[in-house]
């Protein structure tokens, strides 16, 4: 019913600000999550941390990302999107604040683990938001428009980056995160309403839902809210086990790309470093990688309006798996490496940006934000492992080209899985 009264329509002020603000929050998650890798050359030189620490030290905020993601995320199918993701921006902030002080190797992994827990409980509510908040026909380009947010922010990021350890240190890149989602919090609070997907399930806010829906339409909601009586408790497991299948691909799916996704964010900077690119030219092409995203995104988007997302999807894996493959082979020289750290972000990032596309369209809006939370949060199981595989392989005497051909493997695991997914999308 709800979707069907705003489908069609154009996007109104309000939908276009709910979009941006969770843009918004993507971009600083970009920064976010990232600046362990930006600062991860500085920290290691003075801490002296061998790979397999540093690979550790990745992991814990990926770790507490899916923890975050499976634990967190239901929250908002019981409580509502926007308190959890207003209780997650006040963690995140007080996590990187907490990472610029960090004096040891234990402080600043839990300080990541914080941050982490934090993004993994906002990824899938942004990610729900926009979907429920856009137009059916244009919730796949909703959605990848706002996860270009990540590579904006990760990109960015990291070009502000090499200023900021230049000038002064790698505390100032967590200080700079704490600080930008300290701005943010007044800015939701302010401007972000409830879903109205949400507010359909619960009787008691009838009247939040009928004005909200009037903002969006301009029409006034006669309609019942949809009583969602196993929403909470042991009730949402139950809905979740009817949609076991679909769940269960994309989470494998989701696996596969980001084990190899976070490899490459994670360790491109510090591996074209040891391959003798200079400090600066090493940020520079991690903040490459994550540019490709942008272009990535919209390109996607804009593909989505025309054909099904799901072969869109498959097509950047398999791009994504060669050009993994053929990155490690390329000669220590910035002129090739950085160019090709961006077509490799291309390719990636549509793959990633892709798989958060295909969520949505799988599961129902009562159980939406816990499917999705569980998907992604099963699925960074992959994004602690690729970083943290790395960092042992290395230290076991591995090469950087025989690491890059082993992490293309995934992505062509994941074009079968994508395969199977197909089938399942209810619209």
């Amino acid at each position: 019913m709800i979707r069907g009264l705003i489908s069609g329509l154009g996007m109104s002020p309000l939908q276009l600000r709910v979009i941006a603000l969770c843009i918004a929050i993507n971009m600083l998650d970009g920064f976010d999550i990232l600046a362990m890798a930006y600062a991860a050359p500085a920290i290691a030189g003075e801490w002296r941390l061998d790979p397999e620490r540093l690979g550790l030290l990745f992991s814990l905020g990926l770790g507490g990302m899916m923890a975050g993601s499976i634990l967190l995320a239901p929250l908002a199918d019981r409580f509502g999107r926007r308190p959890l993701i207003l209780a997650c921006l006040i963690a995140a902030t007080a996590s990187m604040f907490a990472a610029s002080f960090a004096a040891s190797l234990p402080s600043l992994g839990a300080a990541r683990v914080l941050t982490g827990l934090a993004i993994g409980g906002m990824l899938p509510c942004i990610n729900t938001m926009v979907a429920e908040f856009a137009p059916s026909e244009k919730r796949a380009l909703a959605v990848s428009v706002m996860q270009a947010g990540f590579a904006v922010g990760a990109s960015l990021g990291g070009f502000l980056a090499v200023w900021l350890l230049a000038t002064f240190g790698w505390p100032a890149v967590f200080a700079t995160g704490a600080i930008l989602s300290l701005i943010l919090i007044p800015l939701v609070w302010a401007g972000m309403p409830e879903s109205l997907a949400y507010l359909a399930t619960r009787p008691d806010r009838a009247e939040e839902r009928v004005l909200l829906l009037g903002k969006l339409t301009g029409m006034v909601d006669t309609a019942s809210p949809v009583t969602q009586g196993d929403s909470d408790g042991f009730g949402v497991w139950t809905a979740l086990a009817q949609v076991k299948v679909p769940l269960a691909l994309v989470s494998l799916t989701f696996f596969a790309s980001v084990m190899s996704f976070y490899f490459l964010t994670s360790w491109v900077p510090k591996l074209l470093n040891d391959s003798g690119l200079s400090e600066g030219q090493a940020v520079t092409g991690g903040a490459l990688l994550t540019a490709g995203g942008i272009i990535a995104a919209f390109a996607l988007g804009w593909l989505s309006l025309k054909r099904s997302i799901v072969p869109i999807v498959v097509c950047a894996a398999a791009v994504a798996a060669f050009l993994t493959a053929g990155f490690g082979q390329l000669p220590p020289n910035a002129a090739y490496l950085l160019p090709a750290a961006f077509l490799l972000g291309l390719a990636t990032n549509a793959t990633q940006i892709g798989i958060y596309a295909v969520i949505p369209g799988l599961f129902p809006a009562r159980i939406r934000a816990s499917a999705t939370g569980l998907a992604i949060g099963l699925g960074r199981i992959g994004s602690i492992v690729g970083p943290w595989l790395a960092g042992v392989l290395l230290a076991s005497g591995w090469t950087a080209g025989g690491l890059f051909a082993l992490m293309a493997v995934p992505y062509a695991i994941a074009i079968f899985l994508l395969l199977g997914v197909q089938r399942w999308q209810l619209h």
